[in-house]
Parts: structure tokens; C-alpha cells; sequence
């Protein structure tokens, strides 16, 4: 009796016993069917819903083992209606459901214990008694199982159809001390199996074998695993004259538990090391160590050019690297066909003719197989994952659902990571922000109230020449605020796409040139020399007057900050024919590093600025950078207080 519910074990037990029988109680399919073939019963009654193999699986166990398949089961569950159309294939005397009571199931034993009688013990080999030798040729070759059989010495004697597809076309001519280097048979973590390891040699050796495991590869090179029973045959006086063998593929069953494990150990990674620098490393590595590929590479969307980039791999150590692209465009090579496609992407030969992995990777390359699957974050798709195997590997849905599902919790992963950081950004920038209008608005305006009292407060005979200085001081500071005012205004129209942008091709080096002859001026009056690099042209998609005044404002912070007699160097070149650089360097005396995250918001101003009077509003940089996010490109500053400030600008040349 297999049923994992103790209550119910009891009650079941108990009303087999009264009807005069003994009964074995298992708690798991696994174990029943180890009892089945020991205690050979004369009646199997088992759930249908239990742990390592439910009841659907048992029998099915039951009915491809010559030995015990002729024994009587009745199934019993709340899982399933008695009509259900599956329990038909089970090959059960009948379906009792639950719940039930000890009457009906007491009459319903009744009936099946007193019709059911053990299996007949199963005759040596060579004796097939009455059936005719086509017949149980024909009887092996209806199995779903790969039947064996060996001699005392160890050669082949029988071999079913099973068999031959299993291990291969050949087996039966291959004696069992050859068979394991003849086939490269394995333990199931792919280690070597040794002869005297086979089920059929321990059966030999009088090893009665239940369930042993086995991975072995078949024509095409797939892995396939196996459970392996395995029997000593006996004459009369109780002498090995042999070994039976009966292997049943369990691939299905392993490859459910190594895809549970693997999503497991993905969200244990995401779980325990949320805010790791190589958090997308150990995700890959999770994946790639639990699923047997030895390498995986993630590549996200670059906003910027509209290109796939290489953002985190995993290697297995004894592997070699492969070459990886500076970048991928749709269509372009594994990655970029999924990207195009938009769904999962199967290569099971790397090398055929239609292969889209590309041939500077696939030449020379140890693997075999390949695929890729998009990363999405919700509808949009923000990234690739690529794997490569060793083995053959054919579509397979299960393994699809896991990838897809894997790919999704990645996605999910890294937008709640943005989320979180600009969050926090967003709620130190908005506080920052308030303190910052409220000093730029009040500085301003308490000059301008202060000097309006003094005049206020002069003698009516008071001359207008007289309060000169008090009226300059409130036009200067009513121009300051006006400024401020405008620029805070045009900020806040760009931000909110409210101030559109006048798109055309715009060559950058003339732009820039005309940016670098404006501010010769200024640069001359400090004695700062402004050194250009630029190419002959460089065309982008964008709006000029907002590109002019963001190369204005670089070069403008550049000389500011600059030390007397030193130079601005700008440089413009091209990525790959990608993007366009720009960078802006200066010799000042840079920025802490505390404050560079903070320089591109609205009125930041470093400490070395407002403190050694270096005029501004603090909108520059947070200008540009809004202007640059509007030509979906980027800018970065990096700074040093020894050697002065590089900003780096990146556009694509292409309109996104």
C-alpha cells in the first residue's frame, strides 16, 4: 500500500488487515515500487498524489517491468474524478475516491483481493516454455523500457528496440566490460561510470539493483537519463547463469527538478545579494552551473545608440572565452536575431549553414549548441541573454518556460534596481532642490529690498546722483533674478517636453567650432588657451540652437574654472560610427568627489565655486545635461581636485 497521508495509511492498513491479508506500507511511490518487487503482492493500492513518483508514474513503473508487470493496482484520490479520462491509461482495476468510507472501501477490497493472485516468479532465460520465440521478440520491441540481458561472462545475449535507441544501434555485440567506454556511459553528474558500477555488472556480482542512475548521449548527441533495474538470473540450484537489465528514461522527471533548482538558486541570488555590483554575474552563474552550460552573457539595450552592449557573463573556468562585440544591432549575430525577433532563439548545431551566431564565434569554437532570449521589462525589451552548450540542445518547451520566466525576473530585477536608485536620487534632488530656490530666490531679492529701504529712507532733497550706487545694486540684482527666473522656466519646458525640439542634421565640428571662436574672449581675458580637436565633419540628428547652447555652456564652466594661463582642451570623435564624443577638459582645481553626483541637478554649485566668488547660477551643467537626454544621448563628469574636470558627452548618429 503506498498513500504518504498517515491517517489514512491507518485506516487503509487497518481494513486490508481485517480482510485476513498482510499489508506493506510505503509513504512514497519510490518506495512502493522497491516494496512491489520484493514482496511481489497479490493487490498494490496507492494515491495518486505522492512525492517521487505519484501514482500515474508507479504504474506506469509497474506495467514496463517484465517482472512485476503483471500486478493488480487500485488507485485511490481526491486529486481526480473516477472518470477522468488519464486514470484510463493507468492500467488500474479500478479508482476509489476520497473521501471514503470503511464500509465501501471494505466491500470495494473485498471484491479486488479475492480476484487478484501474485504474478507468476518469472522463469530463467532460455526457458520460454510455450511462447514462441517471435512472440516475445515481438513482446520486448512493445516495450517502452530498453531491456538487456548478458551471460555469466558478461556478453549480450538479448537486447530489445528500447535498448538500441538508448545506447546504440550496436549494444547487443558489445560485451559489458566495453560497454561503458564503447558508449560513454556516466554517473548523472557526468563523471565516468566504471564496468564494475553498471547495474548489470552488480546484478552479476548478485546485486539485486533498483532505480540505479545513468546519463548516456544518444545519435544526436542530446544527454538522456535513465533509471536502471537489474536482476541476477539463477538456475535451479541457485547459480548466477546471468543479468537482466531494464532501463527507464527519466530525463523528463530530472530535467523538471534541475529547472526547479535552477530557478531556486536565481532567486536566492536575487534574494541575498540585491544591491551586489555582480549581482547579474552570480545570476548568470546560478543559471549556467545549474543547467550544465558552461557560458552565458547578458547584454542590455544602450539607450544612447539603440545597441546591444555586454553587461554581465559567466564562464565556466575551464572554458575558453570567446570573442566578444564592442556592440550588436538588431539582427545582427545571436543576440541581435533575438532582439530583432522579439522571442526565444534555438541553435542546436552552431556550425550549419543557417546558424545567426556569427562566424568570428562560431569559428573554432568547442561548442555546440546555442540560444538567446529576450529581457523584458514589462512590454519593452531591455536586454539579451545568450547561452552556449557543450551538447546538442534541441527546443525543448519546458526549458523555454524557464528562460522566458528566468528572463522576466532579470528584467524585473534590474528595473527595480533603477527604481530604487532613482528614487533615492529623486528624494535627495527634490529636498536639495526646495533649499537651493528658496537661497538663489532670497539671496537676490533681500538685495534688492534691503537697497529699495535705503532709498526709501533717504531725505526728500536726496538727489538722484546721490542714490546711483543703491539703485545699481537693485538693478543688478533685479537682472540676476530675472535671468535666473527665465533659465529656471526654459529648464523646466525642455524637462517636460513641453519646448520641442527642432530635429535636422547637424554637423557637430562646425558647431563647435563656432562655440570655440565665441569664447576666445573671455578665455583671452584670463590668459586660458582653448585647444581644438575636431574632425573634418561629424553629422547627428538634433536640434542646433539647443546643441549651441550646450556646447556654450561646457565651454563657458570649462574656462570659469580654469586656472589663469592653462588650458581648455575639446575633442570630437566618433564611436565605431555609433555616436559622436565630445569631451570638454579643463585645469582647474576640480570637485570633491562628494559633489559630482550632485552637479548635474537645477542650482548646484560646488563648494569651490560659491565660496571663492565665481559667478553663476548653478544651471549650467543641469542644462546640458537635459538638452543631451533629449537627444537620447548621455553625459558624465569625472573630475579630480589635483587635475581639473573632463565632461564626457555621448549622441547617437542615428535619430532614435
Amino acid at each position: 500500500m503506498a498513500e504518504d497521508n498517515l491517517d489514512h495509511q491507518r485506516v487503509i492498513a487497518e481494513v486490508v488487515r481485517r480482510l485476513g491479508h498482510e499489508v506493506v506500507v510505503t509513504g512514497d511511490g519510490r518506495a512502493a515500487l522497491k516494496a512491489i518487487a520484493e514482496h511481489r503482492p497479490a493487490l498494490v493500492v496507492a494515491d495518486v498524489d505522492m512525492p517521487h513518483l505519484d501514482g500515474f508514474e508507479l504504474c506506469h513503473a509497474i506495467r514496463h517491468d517484465p517482472e512485476i508487470a503483471g500486478t493488480p493496482v487500485v488507485l485511490i484520490t481526491a486529486y481526480l474524478l473516477p472518470g477522468d479520462p488519464r486514470l484510463a491509461a493507468t492500467g488500474a482495476l479500478a479508482v476509489i475516491g476520497k473521501p471514503f468510507s470503511v464500509p465501501q472501501l471494505t466491500e470495494d477490497l473485498r471484491t479486488y483481493l479475492g480476484t487478484a493472485s501474485p504474478p507468476e516468479e518469472p522463469k530463467p532465460i532460455g526457458t520460454a516454455g510455450a511462447v514462441h520465440r517471435a512472440a516475445f521478440d515481438a513482446l520486448l520491441d512493445c516495450l517502452d523500457a530498453g531491456v538487456a540481458a548478458c551471460d555469466v561472462s558478461g556478453h549480450m545475449v538479448l537486447a530489445n528496440r528500447k535498448m538500441h535507441e538508448y545506447i546504440g544501434r550496436d549494444v547487443g555485440d558489445v560485451p559489458i566490460g566495453d560497454a561503458t567506454h564503447r558508449f560513454v556511459l556516466l554517473h548523472p553528474d557526468g563523471s565516468p561510470l566504471r564496468t564494475h558500477e553498471l547495474a548489470l555488472s552488480r546484478a552479476l556480482a548478485g546485486e539485486k539493483v533498483d532505480q540505479a542512475e545513468l546519463l548516456a548521449h544518444d545519435e544526436a548527441g542530446r544527454p538522456r537519463w535513465f533509471a536502471v533495474n537489474a536482476r541476477p538470473v539463477r538456475d535451479e540450484s541457485g547459480r548466477i547463469t546471468g543479468a537482466v537489465a531494464a532501463m527507464h528514461d527519466v530525463t523528463t522527471q530530472h530535467r523538471n527538478r534541475q529547472y526547479q533548482h535552477c530557478e531556486n538558486e536565481v532567486l536566492k541570488v536575487i534574494a541575498d545579494h540585491p544591491q551586489a555590483a555582480d549581482a547579474t554575474d552570480r545570476i548568470l552563474a546560478a543559471i549556467g552551473v545549474t543547467l550544465g552550460w558552461p557560458y552565458l552573457r547578458l547584454w542590455l539595450v544602450d539607450e544612447v545608440t539603440d545597441l546591444l552592449r555586454p553587461a554581465g557573463v559567466y564562464a565556466d573556468p575551464h572554458s575558453r572565452p570567446l570573442p566578444v562585440p564592442v556592440s550588436m544591432s538588431r539582427g545582427d549575430g545571436l543576440a541581435g536575431s533575438c532582439w530583432q525577433r522579439g522571442d526565444l532563439v534555438w541553435v542546436p548545431d552552431l556550425h550549419a549553414a543557417d546558424s545567426p551566431v556569427l562566424s568570428s564565434i562560431s569559428a573554432g569554437s568547442e561548442f555546440r549548441a546555442a540560444g538567446a532570449v529576450p529581457v523584458r521589462s514589462g512590454d519593452r525589451i531591455v536586454g539579451v541573454m545568450t547561452f552556449f552548450a557543450y551538447d546538442r540542445q534541441e527546443p525543448d518547451p519546458a526549458l523555454g518556460v524557464l528562460l522566458t520566466g528566468l528572463a522576466g525576473l532579470i528584467g524585473a530585477f534590474l528595473e527595480q534596481r533603477r527604481s530604487e536608485v532613482l528614487a533615492l536620487h529623486l528624494a535627495a534632488a527634490t529636498d536639495e532642490y526646495i533649499a537651493l530656490v528658496g537661497h538663489e530666490l532670497r539671496t537676490p531679492l533681500t538685495s534688492i529690498g534691503a537697497y529699495v529701504d535705503l532709498i526709501a529712507e533717504s531725505n526728500d532733497d536726496v538727489t538722484l546722483g546721490e542714490v546711483r550706487e543703491l539703485l545699481d545694486v537693485v538693478q543688478r540684482n533685479n537682472s540676476r533674478l530675472r535671468d535666473l527666473v527665465e533659465k529656471l522656466l526654459d529648464l523646466a519646458a525642455l524637462e517636460s517636453g513641453h519646448a520641442q525640439l527642432t530635429v535636422e542634421p547637424v554637423d557637430l565640428t562646425e558647431l563647435i567650432g563656432e562655440s570655440v571662436d565665441a569664447a576666445e574672449a573671455e578665455a583671452a581675458a584670463r590668459g586660458i588657451t582653448v585647444r581644438a580637436e575636431l574632425p573634418g565633419d561629424l553629422i547627428v540628428p538634433g536640434d542646433r540652437l539647443r546643441l549651441r547652447q550646450m556646447t556654450d555652456a561646457l565651454l563657458s564652466n570649462a574656462i570659469k574654472f580654469s586656472r589663469p594661463d592653462s588650458t581648455v582642451a575639446v575633442s570630437l570623435g566618433d564611436e565605431h560610427g555609433e555616436s559622436a564624443i565630445l569631451t570638454v577638459a579643463d585645469n582647474g582645481a576640480g570637485i570633491a568627489p562628494a559633489e559630482q553626483p550632485r552637479l548635474f541637478r537645477r542650482l548646484y554649485r560646488a563648494g569651490n565655486a560659491r565660496h571663492t566668488g565665481i559667478p553663476g547660477t548653478g544651471l549650467g551643467l543641469a542644462l546640458c545635461r537635459v538638452v543631451v537626454e533629449r537627444h537620447h544621448g548621455s553625459i558624465t563628469l569625472a573630475s579630480h581636485e589635483s587635475t581639473g574636470t573632463t565632461v564626457t558627452v555621448r549622441l547617437p548618429r542615428e535619430a532614435v
